[in-house]
């Protein structure tokens, strides 16, 4: 299943609840399922894409680009510039492990990347 921008706003929401703890990771999946329709596993990845963002971590799932660059500027207008630059290194980081798989590279989303590190 497409997870489609709709999905990803409402998982935005529930993902935020379970980093001020509101929620636990499970309680967030079932919501942002109950909620959206995204697929119990999707709605784990989001939560973990979107934690590792907030830490400047990197991951290992993907999302389309449409999703990565609305978690991104929602991080920005919510959490500020440092948490901003944190996420746009995990997502970096994300792009570099993906490299390295021999699935080819995720230029889209390098573009993406490069196209907000100057904004």
């Amino acid at each position: 299943m497409k997870i489609t921008l709709e999905m990803s706003k409402g998982a935005y929401e529930i993902a935020k609840k379970v980093y001020y703890e509101k929620l636990t990771r499970s309680e967030g999946k079932v919501e942002i399922n109950r909620v959206t329709g995204m697929s119990e596993g999707s709605a784990q990845a989001f939560i973990t894409i979107f934690l590792a963002m907030m830490k400047g971590e990197g991951y290992k799932r993907s999302f389309n680009n449409e999703t990565n660059k609305f978690l991104l500027e929602s991080i920005r207008n919510d959490f500020g510039e440092t948490t901003y630059k944190k996420a746009l290194t995990a997502v970096q980081k994300h792009i570099d492990y993906y490299s390295t798989l021999n699935k080819g590279n995720l230029t889209g989303l390098q573009a993406i990347v490069n196209q907000m590190k100057c904004n």
